[in-house]
């Protein structure tokens, strides 16, 4: 889930996020693959806040979702290849299971 998304610009409103978490929720094997490097990088801010997944309805989706971002994208340092996830611990534990510096 890529938001705010490029190359389009798609901001998920937090109505369609609690209608993707409502059917995350429905099968606990699914995953969320959560891309927010263009958080900090929105037209209005106010009126069309970045909401990250895993946070609608009180993070009812949480356990399910693995958010990831990049500091080449957050600081405009596109040369920089440092990224991060954050989520919940047998999510983080299966990703550094397969990469880890």
């Amino acid at each position: 889930l890529n938001s705010p998304h490029n190359p389009t610009g798609k901001i998920f409103t937090v109505e369609e996020l609690k209608g993707i978490a409502d059917v995350v929720s429905k099968h606990p094997k699914l995953v969320v693959a959560a891309d927010e490097v263009y958080q900090h990088i929105l037209f209005d801010p106010t009126n069309e806040p970045h909401v990250s997944i895993a946070t609608v309805d009180n993070g009812k989706i949480f356990d399910q979702t693995v958010t990831m971002s990049s500091s080449g994208k957050t600081f405009s340092c596109t040369g920089w290849k440092v990224g991060w996830a954050v989520g919940p611990k047998h999510l983080i534990q299966a990703i550094t299971a397969v990469q880890q510096w």
